[in-house]
Order: C-alpha cells, then sequence, then structure tokens
C-alpha cells in the first residue's frame, strides 16, 4: 500500500492512505540484452545496451479520495451532469498544462505523473499549473515519486505526494526540510533569502 504526503503552508505534514486499487502495476523494465553476443570481439563499452523502462501509455494511478481521476481527454469531454463533484485529473509528462488555462474551474486536483524518477516534465508541468496558470487547487505528484524528490516537488508547487510503496513515511516527511533557507524565488512563494555569507551563516546556526 502506498501513503499520500499533504503539506500545508503551515510546514505541517499529514499522511494519508491511498484507496485500494488506485495504482495500476508499475511497467516492466526491457528484458535485458545478451551482452555476450552484442559486445563479442567488440571491447567498446559505447556499444552496451542498457536496460530501460518505456514510457507509459496510461497514468499510474487510476483514482483519489473522491472518485476516478480522470485523463486530460475525458475531463474534455466530460458530462458537466455532475458539475458540483469534486473532480481530479491527471497529467502525463506529454501532456500540455496550458491547454487547461480557462479551464480549471471545478478542479479540485490535478495530479502529475513523474513516469520515472530521472523524468523532470512534471516539475515543468506543476510550475506552470502555479505560476502561469495560477491553479490554486492540489497539485499532486504520482507515479515514480522518491523521497529525494519531495523538497524540490515542493518547491515547484506541489503539495501532495503519493509516495512509492518502498519509500520510509517517517523519512519522507523530513524531506521538506532538507534545506532550511532558500536562496530564489519559486512556485511555492516561499521566502528566500539573498545568498550573502551573512544570510549563509545564520541560515547554517
Amino acid at each position: 500500500m502506498s501513503t499520500l504526503l499533504k503539506l500545508f503552508a503551515s510546514g505541517d505534514v499529514v499522511t494519508l492512505p491511498l484507496p485500494d486499487g488506485a495504482f495500476r502495476p508499475a511497467p516492466s523494465p526491457n528484458p535485458l540484452p545478451n551482452m555476450d553476443v552484442i559486445n563479442q570481439g567488440q571491447g567498446d563499452v559505447r556499444s552496451l545496451i542498457r536496460p530501460n523502462v518505456k514510457q507509459p501509455e496510461a497514468p499510474s494511478i487510476a483514482a483519489w479520495e473522491h472518485g476516478a481521476l480522470l485523463t486530460f481527454a475525458d475531463w474534455l469531454n466530460r458530462d458537466a451532469a455532475n458539475a458540483d463533484a469534486p473532480v481530479g485529473i491527471v497529467l502525463m509528462p506529454t501532456d500540455d498544462p496550458l491547454a487547461l488555462a480557462g479551464r480549471l474551474d471545478g478542479l479540485a486536483v490535478i495530479a502529475v505523473e513523474f513516469a520515472k524518477f530521472s523524468d523532470g516534465r512534471g516539475y515543468s508541468i506543476a510550475t506552470l499549473l502555479r505560476s502561469r496558470l495560477g491553479f490554486k487547487g492540489e497539485i499532486r505528484a504520482v507515479g515514480d515519486v522518491l523521497i529525494d524528490q519531495l523538497f524540490a516537488m515542493a518547491r515547484c508547487g506541489i503539495d501532495s505526494f503519493a509516495l512509492r510503496g518502498d519509500q520510509d513515511v517517517e523519512v519522507a516527511k523530513r524531506a521538506f526540510e532538507t534545506f532550511p533557507a532558500v536562496y530564489q524565488w519559486a512556485a511555492d512563494e516561499r521566502d528566500f533569502v539573498l545568498a550573502t555569507q551573512v544570510n549563509l551563516e545564520r541560515a547554517a546556526a
């Protein structure tokens, strides 16, 4: 079972269990190649073929606390009959968040898919939602969400985090305090200090 962390403006972190069946199975790695055959007689490391994980065709998460999460296409074609119900959508790394301009009314949560740890597009999507579009609802990181990413995700305006199941929840809760001070503006609108020697010494104290 995975755990959801919710970060509040006060700095408080609340943990909640994610609903059963929320996550679809993660994609499997491509099979390992037969390196003996590939590199036979070459002795050149540039010829190594390394396994990778294919980009998912569908989101890793299907539901949130109030029902199903819609894909961007489903959101555009939704039935307006239930317009009063809280709505959540999930954006894939290839979705353009700017296409949501003027369509944010009624959205309670936007889940941003991090297909794998090394894919940084989710950070840009979250920043655009907060800074360019002014989205005030919940932005939730889903997918390959690891402890090492949490501080940077929060700086991009993400305020809830569906941790991968193998992550230590107590360690994750402390990740938002990794750095006592920040030195640039970001989507979380956290106060920053000028990076002078005096401020550096004060932050380290």
